[in-house]
């Protein structure tokens, strides 16, 4: 279930103070959660976090091999203590998606959102939602939608990176405080969520019977769009019937601090991070997204340049320093994630492992720069890939290997059954073994 509208967002955060959490606690789980825990298994987290625009070339290190061995940019200096828990790989293209100066709105579907018949605009299901209704019907949200304010430049393009089967899009919350009711309750009764959820699910009537009511009287271009658009209230249907199933489970105790108001840049970035290892602890979803808001880092780093403009720096010295430190602070920001999950016990995990045991965090973006969609960036982290061993650049031995081949493998590294997803022509293993 995912709670997408401002108008819901409010109803459930507004009146505060009634509902008593409990710590989390296995047994009130669903069934199916605790049979995996029975079988000695421990659940896979999968992570997808999206910058808009990539780096500049000298980002990307031209050697193969160990990290610690090859020549590798000074953005990377955050990540050497880390780098026996990462991997780079080149060559990793989204050859479908021939929108250049938006990169994220297509990485997770590998679609191309101009090329569907009769349609302006359109997408395709995402990977992660494959994942979501495989691994994700045990956790509270079967997955968790990250997103940006704003696009300001950043080279995103749609509104989210996170697509249902239909193509609809799954926005999802855009700050720390959202995210963090959004885990561990707004201080609501059972009754006032129900209730909540009641007045959704009215407006979705009158949705429907407008949908319905309006039909007969349309073409077939606009039937089409209409049918789309029922799909999506069905959608929503579903996440509110699947809410209604989890009332009576207590939102767990808050295991981190409520963040502030109006953080932006980096204090948001680590804000989102905290509240996400949380999630991952209390195991509210197995599967997240995050829309990485790029042009506020820029903002909060006091650069005078949004991202786009930086991916157009060529030899204008200004442009190319900055972009210099945007990628040196987010590599920090990533060396930080990769410590908190290192560091954080997998509660889950019957041999006691740790959050990066049992993850796999992909880290990128469907631009490089100057509005190249080709070998995008890529770095890996996580013990949940089977094939993996971290620690080095790899590149695939043909150029523009499909993006959707990494996107089947952590879909089948995770225990999600599929054969190939979109134009997947293998498995990305087959580039690391």
């Amino acid at each position: 279930m995912n709670i997408n509208t401002t108008s819901s967002r409010r109803s459930f955060l507004v009146n505060g103070g009634k509902l008593t959490t409990l710590p989390f606690l296995a047994s009130l789980l669903p069934s199916g959660v605790r049979a995996a825990q029975e079988k000695n298994q421990s659940p896979k987290r999968l992570l997808w976090m999206a910058m808009g625009h990539g780096h500049l070339n000298e980002f990307y290190p031209k050697e193969t091999g160990n990290l610690r061995d090859i020549s590798m940019a000074p953005a990377f200096e955050p990540l050497k203590k880390n780098f026996d828990n990462l991997s780079l790989v080149s060559n990793f293209s989204n050859n479908k998606n021939h929108e250049s100066h938006k990169g994220t709105e297509a990485l997770l579907s590998c679609a191309n959102v101009n090329g569907f018949p009769g349609k302006s605009r359109h997408n395709s299901i995402s990977c992660d939602q494959i994942a979501a209704q495989q691994i994700g019907s045990g956790t509270r949200y079967q997955s968790i939608q990250l997103n940006t304010r704003s696009d300001k430049g950043s080279g995103h393009g749609g509104v989210a990176m996170s697509y249902r089967i239909d193509g609809s899009a799954l926005p999802g919350v855009s700050s720390p405080l959202d995210f963090y009711y959004m885990v561990f309750g707004g201080n609501l009764t059972k009754e006032e969520i129900a209730q909540a959820l009641k007045k959704r699910k009215s407006v979705l009537d009158i949705m429907r019977f407008e949908e319905s009511s309006h039909k007969r009287l349309l073409d077939k271009a606009d039937r089409e769009k209409l049918e789309e658009y029922a799909t999506s209230i069905r959608d929503i249907e579903l996440e509110i019937t699947r809410e209604k199933e989890w009332i009576n489970i207590p939102y767990p105790k808050a295991i981190t601090a409520k963040p502030k108001t109006g953080l932006i840049g980096e204090e948001e970035v680590r804000a989102m991070f905290k509240i996400l290892i949380a999630t991952y602890q209390v195991d509210a979803s197995r599967v997240v997204t995050y829309r990485l808001p790029d042009a506020e880092l820029l903002q909060g780093l006091g650069i005078p340049a949004d991202p786009h403009k930086l991916s157009h720096a060529g030899t204008q010295p200004a442009l190319q320093e900055y972009n210099r430190i945007r990628s040196k602070k987010w590599m920090e920001l990533y060396s930080l994630l990769i410590d908190q999950l290192r560091q954080t016990k997998d509660p889950l995990d019957p041999k006691g492992g740790t959050l990066y045991d049992n993850s796999m965090v992909y880290l990128g973006g469907g631009l490089r720069n100057n509005h190249v969609n080709k070998n995008v960036p890529c770095l890996l982290t996580g013990g949940g890939f089977k094939a993996l061993q971290h620690g080095k650049h790899h590149n695939a031995a043909e150029k523009n290997t499909p993006l959707a081949n990494l996107w089947t493998t952590m879909l089948k590294d995770a225990g999600c059954k599929i054969d190939l997803f979109a134009d997947a022509n293998g498995l990305a293993d087959s580039i690391w073994t």
